[in-house]
C-alpha cells in the first residue's frame, strides 16, 4: 500500500473540498490529492488531469497501488479540456500562476461554471486572478493562508454566481478573508519587504504611487 504525507498546502486544499461527487484535480502531478480525497470519502470519485504524460503515469501507478483505480481516473490534456461540461462539481487548480489559472477557467468556461466549488492556489498574480474572477461573475467565498517551509500560499474558494463582485483596491491586493489567519501579520511583513526591495527602482509615476499606497495599507494594518 502506497504511503505518503500531504504537504501543508495540499492538506489545506483537501480540507476545503468537503463533500463532493466528482473532484477534478488539474495538474495532478503524483495524484496524491485525489487519492487522499477518495481514501477519506470526501468525494465519490475523482479525475486527475495533467498536460504531460509522465506525471499521469506516476499518478496511475500510485492510484493502482492504493486500490482506487475504480474511483480515480487519469486523463491527459490541457486545463479543463479533458472534462465533460457537467462532470466535476469541485475543481482544484493549484501550483500555477494566477494568469494561467484564469486562462484555464476562461477556456473551459462551461465546465468552470458548472462546478459548485473552485479551489484555486495561484503561485503569483493573485490580485489579477481576484479581479478577473469578480469581473466575470465568479464570487470569492473564502481564502486561506498557508505557511509551509517559509513560503506563503494563498488558496481561494470561488464559484460562478453571475454577479459582478466589488471589493476595494486594498481587498484585491490583500484579500478580504486572510486577516483571519494566524500568519497574517507575517504575510503583511513579507509583502512590505517585497515592495521595499524594488521601490527605489520604480521610474513610472503611476506605479510608484500605487506602491506608496500599498505600503501605507500595510503599515496601517501592522499598527492595528
Amino acid at each position: 500500500m502506497l504511503k505518503f504525507t500531504l504537504s501543508k498546502r495540499l492538506r489545506a486544499i483537501l480540507d476545503l473540498i468537503k463533500n463532493c461527487h466528482t473532484l477534478a484535480d488539474i495538474g495532478a502531478d503524483h495524484g496524491y490529492l485525489p487519492i487522499e480525497a477518495c481514501r477519506l470519502d470526501i468525494c465519490q470519485k475523482a479525475i486527475a488531469c495533467d498536460i504531460n504524460k509522465a506525471p499521469l503515469e506516476v499518478a496511475n501507478a500510485n492510484i493502482h497501488d492504493t486500490g482506487l483505480s475504480d474511483r480515480i481516473e487519469t486523463r491527459l490534456g490541457d486545463g479543463l479540456n479533458p472534462l465533460n461540461n457537467d462532470e466535476a462539481d469541485c475543481i482544484v487548480i493549484s501550483g500555477m500562476g494566477g494568469l494561467r489559472i484564469w486562462n484555464i477557467l476562461d477556456n473551459g468556461e462551461n465546465k468552470a461554471k458548472f462546478a459548485s466549488k473552485l479551489i484555486l492556489q495561484p503561485q503569483h498574480d493573485l490580485e489579477v486572478l481576484r479581479r478577473r474572477l469578480h469581473s466575470t461573475g465568479y464570487k470569492i467565498h473564502d481564502e486561506k493562508l498557508v505557511l509551509e517551509d517559509s513560503h506563503f500560499y494563498v488558496i481561494l474558494v470561488a464559484s460562478y454566481t453571475d454577479e459582478i463582485g466589488e471589493w476595494t483596491a486594498q481587498e484585491y491586493f490583500l484579500g478580504k478573508y486572510l486577516c483571519q489567519s494566524p500568519y497574517f501579520l507575517e504575510y503583511l511583513l513579507e509583502q512590505k519587504e517585497k515592495i521595499e526591495r524594488y521601490f527605489s527602482s520604480i521610474k513610472d509615476a503611476a506605479t510608484r504611487k500605487q506602491a506608496e499606497q500599498r505600503l501605507e495599507w500595510l503599515n496601517n494594518y501592522q499598527k492595528k
